[in-house]
């Protein structure tokens, strides 16, 4: 009993949080006594497994949460000057935005989240303004400065300003500009005119149809004096691909033109994918000069005529007495003499020129004359029955009525014309592909639409993982963990009305190992408590004696 009167002068502890937490550590002591004893239980391929499971499923459920609680970060700048880029960052800090700086120093990202704010927060304080300052050079005035300076650095202004303004343009990254202003002299030999270099890095493999004539004319426009033959354009790689296209690649884009055409007019006829043409153009690449003069013996023409036609009538002549009363004014001729007369004078003259009928003809012609044009059509089979259920698709040969029908359209789509020797071909033949099952994967079209939506293809990761965690860690060691507990010991009864045919029955008996194996844990654990916690110990034992 006087144990029992110690015991009850023990002072009881105020429940609170000592109580929890004594309750929390006896809950995770009883947990690793029976992850112990089922551990000890195990056979070893067993514990192998097990420890794999364990492993694998820990890794992939780090792996995932670093997959899952990374920060996704978006690239704000990139392509950066390194002063561009510390300013950046200096407005990012200050505005309390994180980023990340890439290795190379040119390249700035933000959180996803934050993308927004960091552009607001950048635009606000004018951006990024990587190259060379534009007229902001002129917004201090520089008092000390010469004429000379002062020239130097409009033409600064004048380039940075170019470069900025080319760089707008959607298939250029960015853009250098050069500029040799021109030069003034009283002598003529001394005279400069301007000329400009723009150093161009594509976003693409080349630069879109008219594009490069109009950063030509655009740099040109800018500057006094300068044409746009006097500006180079050359691209990152320094090459010379923006320049005037050479004949070549006239001809080839003009063939592929006329390509297109005829796919074009006859797809809606044939079904899509059913044709494929080529198209080859001759063209006379000298010029021509040529002067032709014809006769035509036959015919005759007048090219000048000329008459000339005199009359004259008789005319009295000179008689009677000579002296004065003959030549006076009153005088009258006697009958004696009677008056004589001329007779009458006529003359014709007729002058004609006459040729044979000619024609001149004078023809210039420049270089690029089309002189022959060629083209080549395949249209596939006609699809009757397409594939289902594992049954190839059946295909049947064009008739030569519709061949000629196809050939009508491709001749006038072209501009067919036979007196030119031109030769146009369209032929029937059956595509390799038909005998192909043109269906696509499913793994395939699930890559696809993952590709087009970022986060589709991050959370699909993630459920992915999950399922691997599931299925290769969680299950198996569950599976373990089941088969290496022991079987419960199930009570056995008889029932009402039945013999021992009627009893259930009996469990397998517990091997004598694994029966000493969990009293000596429930033994330590007991020893741990006691040892642990006297207190709460004593107070057990003193219920257990007053309830007896």
């Amino acid at each position: 009993m006087a144990t029992a009167t110690q015991l009850t002068k023990t002072p009881q502890a105020a429940p609170g949080q000592p109580q929890l937490r004594d309750r929390t550590i006896d809950r995770l002591a009883g947990l690793w006594g029976r992850a112990r004893v089922g551990w000890a239980q195990l056979a070893p391929p067993q514990r192998s497994g097990l420890a794999v499971a364990v492993l694998l499923l820990a890794t992939l459920t780090g792996g995932l949460l670093w997959f899952g609680l990374r920060t996704d970060w978006r690239t704000l700048y990139a392509g950066m000057e390194p002063d561009d880029a510390r300013q950046i960052g200096q407005i990012l800090t200050q505005s309390q935005i994180p980023f990340d700086v890439a290795v190379d120093g040119t390249t700035i990202r933000v959180p996803a989240t934050q993308l927004d704010k960091a552009r607001l927060a950048t635009a606000a304080k004018g951006g990024a303004r990587s190259g060379r300052l534009g007229f902001e050079i002129f917004d201090k005035p520089n008092w000390v400065g010469s004429e000379f300076d002062e020239q130097v650095n409009y033409q600064r202004a004048l380039e940075g300003e170019l470069e900025h303004t080319v760089s707008t343009l959607a298939d250029v990254e960015s853009a250098r500009v050069h500029l040799v202003l021109p030069h003034d002299s009283l002598f003529r030999e001394e005279e400069r005119p301007a000329k400009a270099s723009v150093v161009l890095k594509l976003r693409r493999a080349s630069l879109a149809e008219g594009e490069a004539d109009a950063i030509r004319n655009l740099v040109a426009s800018a500057v006094d004096g300068l044409t746009p033959d006097h500006v180079v354009l050359v691209d990152a790689a320094g090459h010379l691909p923006l320049g005037p296209k050479t004949t070549e690649a006239l001809q080839l884009a003009a063939e592929q033109d006329l390509e297109e055409k005829l796919i074009a007019t006859l797809e809606p006829v044939t079904g899509a994918g059913n044709v494929r043409a080529s198209v080859t153009l001759d063209y006379d690449r000298a010029a021509t000069d040529v002067t032709q003069e014809t006769y035509d013996p036959t015919q005759t023409v007048t090219l000048s005529m000329q008459r000339t036609e005199q009359s004259s009538g008789p005319q009295p002549v000179p008689a009677g007495v000579p002296g004065t009363a003959s030549n006076a004014p009153n005088a009258q001729a006697l009958p004696v003499y009677p008056q004589p007369t001329s007779p009458p004078q006529t003359a014709k003259t007729e002058s004609g020129t006459y040729a044979a009928s000619k024609t001149v003809k004078h023809v210039v012609e420049s270089p690029g004359r089309l002189r022959r044009l060629t083209a080549a059509i395949v249209v596939n089979d006609r699809l009757l029955q397409p594939a289902a259920r594992g049954k190839p698709a059946v295909w049947q040969p064009r008739s030569a009525d519709e061949l000629r029908h196809l050939t009508a359209l491709a001749q006038t789509a072209v501009g067919f014309d036979a007196t030119r020797g031109d030769a146009l071909t369209v032929e029937d033949l059956a595509f390799d592909l038909n005998h192909v099952q043109q269906t696509t994967p499913l793994p395939q079209q699930v890559l696809a639409a993952a590709e087009t939506s970022p986060q589709l293809l991050k959370y699909g990761a993630l459920l992915l993982g999950l399922a691997v965690v599931l299925l290769l860690g969680v299950r198996p060691a569950l599976r373990h963990a089941s088969a290496a507990l022991p079987p419960a010991r199930e009570q056995v009864r008889e029932l009402p009305g039945t013999g021992p045919a009627g009893t259930l029955p009996a469990p397998a008996p517990v091997p004598a190992d694994a029966d000493r194996l969990r009293t000596q844990a429930i033994f330590e654990q007991v020893t741990s408590q006691l040892r642990r916690e006297p207190t709460q110990t004593s107070r057990l034992l003193q219920s257990w004696i007053h309830s007896e």
